[in-house]
């Protein structure tokens, strides 16, 4: 007999989902296909429609997973490889994985970038990771916890933004494609200090400001502490925008005195850091002061001057 029976539909279905298959009797000459597809809690009921020159086309849509056997007849008699197994699955569900991490925003080349992906409410599924940089494939982990969430560790090669794709049963997650932002290690040395507020002064006219660059110095946290005659001081710190480098940092001395400025880029002292400052009650005291220190670098010297 040249019957045909081909398609996804004869080997495996979801539930819910519609699958199909064909029969194609084409070099068979005429007959009649007939089709059963039962299982042990139930029946299911194929559709078959015909398509031309002796094909027919079925579909049918399974509501319970497990094992059925599919029966394909041509004119009564069974075709060639049937009875097939097909085997139902529950259908997965991608808008029900949730992903959860810093490491899905941003990262930093050399540190551990990771994630957790929970696909326990989106039913049975391939879960699938892939980052690409500016101009390299960042290699991709998931490690499997057995009990629906997985954990994905990302290794960018790169800085600069990259994309991730998270995809589940071939279909996007919530929030994929995830954009992130991958950044150098932090390095202190490139971090610069400027302004009168790590001078010496007077106190009636102090400029206690002074402005921290970050911009090189690669993804880190700025720490700055000030320390004055009777303790620590709050200090304000403040940025134009959050991806702005520049960090305007302000503090308000009420006393003369020596003052410490410790300032950090992820916990490491900056260049100059910890700055010590004289504050003194008169322009004489301060001048006195100046008078008998060694001579100052040209950067410090400028900055009084313009004092």
């Amino acid at each position: 007999m040249k019957v045909e029976v081909r398609g996804n539909g004869i080997k495996e279905a979801r539930v819910s989902e519609e699958a199909e298959f064909i029969i194609d009797g084409s070099m068979a000459g005429t007959g009649v296909p007939q089709v059963e597809l039962s299982g042990v809690k139930a029946n299911i009921p194929v559709h078959i429609v015909p398509v031309g020159n002796n094909m027919y086309r079925c579909t049918y849509t399974a509501a319970v997973p497990g094992s059925y056997v599919l029966t394909v007849f041509w004119s009564d008699l069974r075709v060639p490889g049937s009875p097939f197994k097909v085997n139902v699955s529950l259908a997965c569900d991608p808008a029900k994985v949730v992903c959860t991490g810093d490491g899905l925003r941003s990262g930093v080349i050399g540190r551990e970038i990771k994630a957790i992906i929970d696909t326990r409410r989106a039913g049975p599924g391939e879960l699938t990771a892939h980052c690409m940089g500016p101009t390299k494939v960042a290699y991709c982990e998931l490690f499997d916890h057995r009990d629906g969430t997985f954990t994905l560790y990302v290794k960018p090669q790169e800085t600069g933004h990259h994309v991730l794709q998270v995809k589940y049963g071939s279909q996007h997650v919530p929030g994929s494609p995830f954009i992130l932002r991958v950044s150098g290690p932090p390095d202190p040395s490139k971090v610069r200090v400027t302004g009168p507020g790590i001078e010496h002064g007077v106190l009636a006219v102090y400029q206690s400001h002074f402005v921290c660059e970050t911009k090189g110095a690669g993804a880190g946290q700025l720490t700055v502490r000030v320390r004055g005659p009777k303790g620590a001081f709050r200090v304000e710190m403040q940025r134009k925008s959050q991806k702005d480098r520049t960090i305007l940092c302000k503090y308000h001395p009420n006393e003369a005195g020596d003052y410490l400025i410790h300032v950090k880029w992820s916990g490491e002292h900056v260049p100059g850091s910890p700055f010590h400052v004289h504050i003194f009650e008169t322009q004489e005291d301060l001048q006195h002061f100046l008078n008998s220190q060694p001579t100052e670098p040209k950067w410090r010297q400028q900055w009084s001057e313009e004092l």
